[in-house]
């Protein structure tokens, strides 16, 4: 990265004053210098202390002009419109996060407006996040959903191996209950008078131990049987209408290469990068118990099915989703090329293919198939209707957001299952 020149320090000190030395190193232009600087103002005017307005000023720039991110820096991060406190050890929220949480929002929103149920409050929406951190997912899901959807019951839950990281969602939950953000979850004792219940818990357990996240998956506090399908037996567990999870899915390798410094110093490595232990011995039991070498598999894939290292927890959600077949699954993706390589598991998968994608012979409408599996780009604002389609192995996969963006998801909806 190429020095600051000397003549912005100069600028800066004329325009911003003393502050502005501290935050170019890290900020680069005068105007995000401006901006960060307006932020920590605003914050300190914001929070109020004996230490004087200046000296705390400086102090949380000089702190920032070390690299700490802003969002530990000002303890908060906007999403949605909710506000999110950070602390470091848990990973800061991102937009793109943001993004496809609230156009995941308003698919359940219209989804439940248009159903045939008669009464939404004895019906509730299923919601699990796992590998939660901040809770901002499940919050902002609640938030957007409890507001639009008034008669609606909810029951969102969510999950993280961090006990720091379950601390922080509860933080998060009542500092925005506090801040009148969103209504307040119902109390499960009152439901004879009161029968539309909402419910909001962030629960600490390890995905990858069965005995510690089966029953979180089992017991919805409110759930309604899942249909079987036509040839297969009653299933007898409750139904998760979505499973979220933006899991860690960045490589070793690319832990070192493709992130920032700011990322690679402060943020927490367990958020990011999947632990080599949990790719040993998983990548082995997912792939000889699930995959024959199976000609829906990518032409990477085909004979060794052997996924990327930091693929591992994809592997993890898809053997959740094969057993507990949440009508909807929604996972966050580093790029593009691992997305493709999520698709490939899925179609790879006879079971997995059944459920979200059906039989694939591309005859029909999409809500006649019921099934869909897709990629979201990182940016779905303005472009929510703009889609177009890739090959992956022998199926074509619908590709929604900007034409420019990244891929930043991946979206499974069960057969029967209906997107309004």
């Amino acid at each position: 990265m190429p020095r600051v020149k000397p003549q912005l320090f100069r600028q800066g000190r004329k325009k911003l004053g003393l502050n502005a030395a501290k935050l170019l190193p890290v900020c680069r232009t005068l105007e995000s210098t401006a901006n960060e600087l307006r932020w920590i103002k605003q914050h300190v005017a914001e929070t109020p202390s004996i230490i004087p307005f200046g000296a705390r000023v400086w102090k949380l720039c000089d702190k920032r002009g070390k690299g700490l991110p802003l969002a530990y820096v000002l303890g908060n991060q906007p999403f949605g419109d909710l506000e999110i406190k950070c602390q470091p050890g848990v990973l800061i929220p991102r937009t793109e996060t943001e993004s496809y949480t609230i156009h995941l929002s308003n698919i359940l929103r219209r989804s439940a407006v248009s159903s045939s149920k008669p009464d939404p409050a004895d019906q509730p929406l299923n919601i699990i996040d796992l590998c939660t951190g901040t809770g901002c997912i499940p919050l902002l899901l609640y938030s957007q959903l409890s507001r639009s959807l008034p008669f609606q019951s909810l029951n969102v839950v969510g999950v993280d191996i961090s006990q720091k990281a379950i601390n922080l969602s509860r933080q998060n939950l009542h500092h925005n209950l506090r801040a009148h953000r969103f209504p307040a979850p119902s109390d499960k004792s009152k439901s004879k008078s009161h029968p539309l219940q909402r419910s909001l818990h962030f629960l600490k357990a390890d995905i990858f131990s069965p005995s510690a996240v089966d029953p979180i998956l089992s017991t919805p506090v409110w759930s309604e049987q899942c249909p079987a399908q036509e040839g297969e037996e009653e299933q007898q567990q409750p139904t998760w209408d979505i499973l979220t999870s933006n899991p860690p899915y960045i490589s070793p390798s690319g832990f070192l290469v493709s992130t920032s410094r700011s990322v690679r110093n402060w943020e927490p490595k367990l958020a990011l990068v999947p632990p080599v232990e949990r790719v040993d011995l998983h990548q082995k039991h997912f792939y000889h118990h699930y995959y024959p070498d199976d000609e829906n598999l990518l032409p990477t894939q085909k004979g060794k099915v052997a996924y990327e290292e930091e693929d591992v927890f994809y592997a993890r959600l898809l053997e959740i989703a094969r057993t507990y077949r949440p009508k909807r699954v929604l996972m966050e993706v580093g790029d593009m090329e691992q997305a493709k390589r999520v698709v490939g598991m899925v179609l790879g998968d006879g079971k997995l293919r059944k459920l979200y994608f059906g039989n694939g012979d591309g005859e029909g409408t999409e809500k006649e198939k019921g099934g869909t599996v897709q990629i979201w780009r990182d940016d779905l604002v303005g472009f929510e209707g703009y889609e177009e389609i890739m090959d992956i192995g022998k199926e074509k996969i619908v590709v929604k957001g900007h034409p420019e963006g990244h891929g930043r998801s991946v979206y499974l909806r069960r057969v029967g299952v209906v997107d309004a």
